[in-house]
């Protein structure tokens, strides 16, 4: 893994919408914006309908949810999309 970087899957039970590496994801929960980063601490957080932003090695890729669940752990950041 790329030094500075965190995996990301995001994917609901019918689609993988992006998986591999990026800087950070961007998102919002019911207290508001937030970023996870490189060595971010563990979290996980229910994500409402909106926008989530993956920053990537190619540049940033925005996918829109009507709910989920996310997880990070170990630079590693699940999202559990449209459950």
């Amino acid at each position: 893994m790329e030094e500075s970087t965190i995996k990301i899957k995001i994917f609901s039970p019918f689609e993988t919408y992006y998986e591999g590496l990026a800087y950070s994801l961007s998102g919002v929960n019911e207290t508001g914006p937030f970023d996870v980063l490189y060595d971010h601490a563990n979290f996980i957080s229910l994500l409402p309908q909106g926008p989530v932003v993956v920053n990537t090695p190619f540049g940033k890729r925005t996918y829109s949810l009507n709910r989920g669940i996310l997880r990070a752990h170990n630079n590693l950041v699940t999202v559990f999309a449209n459950v």
